[in-house]
């Protein structure tokens, strides 16, 4: 993946001075109660002001480029690229009495879209994960007003398969536009909606190859479901295109990619250049319009636009954008993926033999082909895996790890022993499709398997705070004290010395001899003696979550707890910083060649491409470099995750030279994941 070049914008760290109250601790003038409710009206009008602004997307498009869009606009911290849109929680206290009924599954979202009369006439909602076409549709009256809204997602979020141990962490609704609603009027206007769980970011639903959506005047066509790859045209103007390459020519140099052992590095899977644009009004305008494009919380999650320049020959073989050099989590006791499996088998082989469903397949059942047998290496492993290969046939091409395929293929013809544990050891993400191969055989829903998770790691408790407490900010709007707004010495952060900062709070607001207690002196001793080092706080965190609890508590002090009452989930899903999506515009047209590959992709737009040194050109999805034309792709899963199927190159020119300019996107702040990942 290509190396970030992120800008640091210094911030003082001196410490204000939290406000006493006559108890001693951090107060407030107004009650509690009124608070809550001015809190409430400012977020509210703070979200609708910044989705009216996301609804001109368009505005900036084909303005003049003039020579002061690129003089430096100042602190990024106290401009519109840190802008946050505040979540929309559905209520999840409020009551609904109406009983919720399921009427049909796997209905197409375009069996309504566009026309929900019909829908709106029946009483009918239909209800999506994100990033999905097809959902269940639910009885529904807009008569009950916003009180069922919360429970129409979860059951609908439930019936399709996501994760209920996180839904307390907060359901959210969106439109087909991607626009947040939480009334039932927004609701009863499309009589659709997709559900997005926690701090999930929108991921635009593809509907199917060659469908069309208008985005304030911008045409996006679907090219590919899986990965999901857009044509974006009329994202930006022929004078911006030459300013992009005009301006990143001066700083032009050989392409680096990150690596494990050196960030940057050059290699000889990446033979083009590129440049970095200057940090400038120009830069930041594209910023905020990504994100405009994409749905994006901020501004701040797109990185600076990178030139890139592909003279004829030159490539970018297959990769993918997100990053692998940094590991925050090390495997919990019992969740290595042949654990998993053992476990899973123990949890069938039981309950089937104690009470066997009666709508269970046969060949499940005690004595069966397919009753799970941990201790069985040959005939049950061999009936399982030849049940998910009948399933799932070309699992493995499709994901670009076709030599597993022939591999697995060759060990069930030979009658090889033991092929379960050499092919979780190898592909332990697997596991999950394996089961549901047999789940979805089976039929029984008594059947189905909810593998018991380990208790949250401090580190994944951390970056979710950082995002809540972003969040909330942005809810507040100007009611949040000065200190924490984003121009301010304790504005949260994904950056390395944001760590430092929380670790000298935490030992200014307590005695070693305090810290013993609260932590042990182990510990104590640990923090005091590496309050300065590198990534202090996750690296505590990651084995002693008092370390993350301590650093809360003290940032809250000087943020006001009246106002940031943080409640640690009791599950979640881990969410680092990362990548998530790029959309790379075509600054020239290409007399032949440099194409964007994705592999893995089932479509064709070009056929017998033959690129020198890059046989992946042939292969997968092949989108031609038209000028004024941009290719948006995600890294990252509808539950963002990174996705190996977003796996891509840039193929070589074989005739003339490609320009072209990446806008990558992160599910955080660009500037601060780069920080964090140690850029």
């Amino acid at each position: 993946m290509s190396a970030p070049n992120p800008t640091k914008d210094a911030k003082a760290k001196t410490e204000p001075k939290p406000t006493e109250s006559n108890g001693g601790g951090v107060g407030f003038s107004l009650p509690l109660v009124l608070i809550v409710i001015v809190v409430a009206f400012v977020a509210g009008t703070q979200t609708a002001k910044l989705e009216a602004r996301r609804l001109s997307v368009n505005a900036t498009v084909g303005l003049p480029v003039t020579p002061t869009l690129f003089e430096f606009p100042g602190d990024k911290y106290e401009s519109e690229v840190v802008e946050m849109i505040p979540r929309r929680v559905l209520n999840a206290s409020l009551s609904c009495e109406d009983e919720l009924t399921v009427l049909e599954k796997n209905v197409n979202v375009e069996t309504v879209l566009g026309q929900p009369e019909a829908f709106r006439r029946d009483n009918k909602v239909l209800l999506m994960l994100n990033g999905h076409n097809n959902g269940v549709v639910l009885r529904w009256s807009k008569k009950t007003g916003d009180k069922c809204l919360y429970s129409l997602a979860e059951t609908a979020a439930t019936v399709l398969g996501a994760d209920p141990d996180f839904f307390p962490n907060g359901l959210r609704l969106y439109n087909s536009m991607g626009i947040a609603i939480a009334s039932a009027d927004e609701l009863d206007a499309e009589r659709l909606a997709y559900i997005l769980v926690d701090f999930q970011i929108w991921v635009w639903p593809g509907i199917r190859v060659g469908y069309r959506r208008i985005v304030n005047g911008m045409v996006m066509t679907t090219l590919s479901l899986a990965p999901i790859v857009y044509d974006v045209e009329g994202f930006f103007s022929a004078e911006e295109a030459d300013a992009i390459i005009n301006h990143g020519m001066i700083n032009l140099k050989r392409s680096s990619v990150a690596q494990a052992n050196e960030l940057y590095a050059t290699d000889s899977t990446r033979t083009s250049h590129t440049a970095f644009l200057d940090d400038n009004q120009f830069t930041r305008n594209f910023r905020v319009r990504g994100a405009n494009l994409t749905r994006l919380p901020s501004p701040s999650f797109i990185e600076r636009a990178q030139l890139v320049r592909y003279e004829a020959g030159q490539f970018f073989r297959r990769h993918e954008d997100y990053f692998h050099n940094k590991k925050y989590l090390d495997e919990a006791p019992g969740q290595a993926p042949l654990d998993k499996y053992k476990t899973w088998c123990d949890f069938a082989n039981a309950h089937l033999i104690a009470s066997p469903p009666d709508d269970a397949a046969p060949d499940v059942l005690p004595g069966g082909p397919l009753f799970p047998r941990f201790q069985d290496k040959f005939s049950w492993e061999h009936a399982l895996l030849q049940l998910f290969l009948e399933k799932n046939p070309d699992y493995f091409k499709t994901r670009g790890i076709t030599e597993w395929g022939i591999w697995l293929n060759e060990s069930l013809k030979s009658e090889a022993v033991g092929i379960m544990e050499q092919l979780l050891d190898g592909l332990g993400h697997i596991l999950p499709d394996i089961i549901k191969a047999w789940e979805d055989h089976a039929v029984s829903p008594k059947l189905h398997f909810k593998n018991p998770k380990p208790e949250v790691n401090g580190v994944s408790h951390y970056f979710r705070w950082i995002r809540w407490a972003k969040d909330r900010i942005a809810a507040l709007g100007d009611k949040a004290p000065a200190n924490v707004q984003s121009s301010g010495t304790d504005y949260p952060s994904f950056e390395l010395d944001f760590q430092n900062q929380l670790a000298s709070y935490i030992l200014d607001d307590h005695s070693l001899e305090e810290l013993e207690m609260i932590i042990s002196p182990a510990w104590a001793a640990w923090l005091d003696e590496n309050a300065d080092t590198t990534d202090i706080i996750v690296n505590g965190a990651k084995t002693n979550t008092k370390i993350f609890e301590l650093a809360v508590e003290s940032w809250t002090r000087r943020a006001g707890p009246d106002l940031f009452t943080y409640t640690m989930p009791t599950q979640m899903q881990h969410a680092e910083p990362n990548r998530f999506l790029t959309l790379f515009l075509y600054l020239n047209d290409v007399d032949e060649g440099g194409e964007t590959v994705f592999p893995y992709s089932a479509e064709r737009l070009v056929t017998d491409i033959k690129r020198e040194g890059m046989d992946e050109c042939s292969e997968g999805l092949a989108v031609p470099p038209l000028k004024l034309h941009s290719a948006l792709f995600y890294s990252q899963t509808w539950d963002n995750q990174v996705d190996p199927m977003s796996n891509h190159g840039g193929c070589p020119p074989a005739k003339g030279v490609k320009y072209g300019a990446n806008l990558f996107t992160w599910n955080v702040d660009a500037d601060e994941g780069a920080s964090a990942l140690g850029f």
